[in-house]
């Protein structure tokens, strides 16, 4: 391979990026799902494009975040945690009663 024709390979698959990163199209495919889990529901074909965009990132982030991924099936069910005690104070009293 020349040094010409490397260059000019580089220099297409930096400008794919440079387009691809403009048009964002997983953002503009991310966003389109999130907005149909409001509303309408989806039915049919849609639903199935929704549902598969959906899983594809919840998978791809327990793919890139094992760890905490598996802290959060773990403790998916706790219980809420529970605030301490309130206590009172009087304004204006001894702490001491006489």
């Amino acid at each position: 391979m020349s040094t010409l024709t490397t260059t000019a390979a580089a220099l297409a698959v930096l400008a794919a990026g440079y387009v691809l990163g403009r048009l964002r199209p997983a953002r503009r495919i991310s966003d389109w799902a999130h907005w149909h889990r409001y509303g309408k529901r989806p039915t049919g074909l849609r639903y199935a494009a929704v549902w598969t965009v959906l899983s594809a990132e919840n998978i791809g982030w327990l793919l890139a975040h094992p760890v905490q991924g598996h802290r959060a099936l773990k403790h998916q069910n706790d219980p809420p945690p529970k605030s301490p005690p309130l206590q009172f104070r009087r304004v204006g009293h001894d702490t001491e009663e006489t």
